[in-house]
């Protein structure tokens, strides 16, 4: 008798336990990564820039009292203030001439002269001028002074920086004083600088000219006496005021 051969059952595999990482992956984000947001301030940065004039600069302009002299600081929007020492008041608007004018000017702001524009005043009191057309008047700039007019400029000019710009054709028929002078083009008067003056290719000069130091460039000419000095010049009396 035979007897039928059984089959052992075959042994089972082992069922992993490890998670299926393999076959399921998160899809890609083609989108950039986001921007870190920037670090703070700190009150240490904060007075850093404050003792660079950035703080200031960008907030702030500075202003000096007509009557007494006083500097101080305002809010750079503002078109008027009040001086903090004795209470007068100070217009810092700038103003722009196009047309004839006989009013006097007194701003801590810019004054524009238009070509069709003329002045004829006692005084003009400002920051930067910027003279397109003629001006009589007796002048004073805390900033510069530029010129692009032709004809007669009645009236002292006193200015940090003096410019006459190319183009332009103009005879002052008073002194002009100033810390810096660039002449571009032809001019005739009597220039008086407590600096440099500097007279270009294109530039001419039908007059004296006292400063510390005079540079005229190839095809400059200078058509006067010049006059070096090496000290402190004593500020000349004022100009009666022309007659507008």
């Amino acid at each position: 008798m035979v007897e039928a051969a059984t089959e052992s059952p075959a042994p089972a595999e082992p069922v992993s336990t490890e998670p299926a990482t393999a076959s399921m992956r998160r899809p890609q984000s083609n989108s950039p990564p986001p921007t870190p947001s920037p670090a703070p301030q700190t009150a240490s940065s904060l007075q850093k820039m404050k003792e660079q004039g950035m703080y200031r600069n960008q907030y702030f302009k500075d202003a000096e009292c007509f009557d007494c002299g006083h500097k101080f600081k305002t809010g750079r929007s503002a078109k008027s203030a009040n001086c903090p020492a004795c209470g007068a008041y100070i217009s810092l608007e700038d103003v722009e001439i196009n047309m004839t004018s006989t009013q006097p000017v007194k701003t801590r702001g810019n004054v524009l002269i238009r070509k069709r524009g003329r002045l004829s005043a006692s005084s003009v009191h400002c920051r930067d001028l910027d003279c397109q057309g003629i001006i009589e008047a007796n002048v004073t700039c805390t900033g510069d002074a530029s010129f692009r007019s032709t004809g007669s400029i009645i009236g002292e000019i006193r200015c940090n920086r003096f410019v006459v710009e190319k183009g332009a054709d103009v005879a002052f028929l008073n002194p002009v004083h100033a810390t810096e002078v660039e002449i571009q083009a032809r001019v005739t008067g009597t220039i008086y600088s407590t600096g440099p003056v500097l007279i270009t290719s294109n530039g001419s000069v039908n007059g004296d000219v006292t400063a510390r130091s005079v540079s005229i460039e190839p095809g400059g000419e200078l058509n006067g006496a010049m006059n070096i000095v090496r000290g402190k010049q004593p500020p000349p009396t004022m100009a009666p005021a022309p007659v507008a």
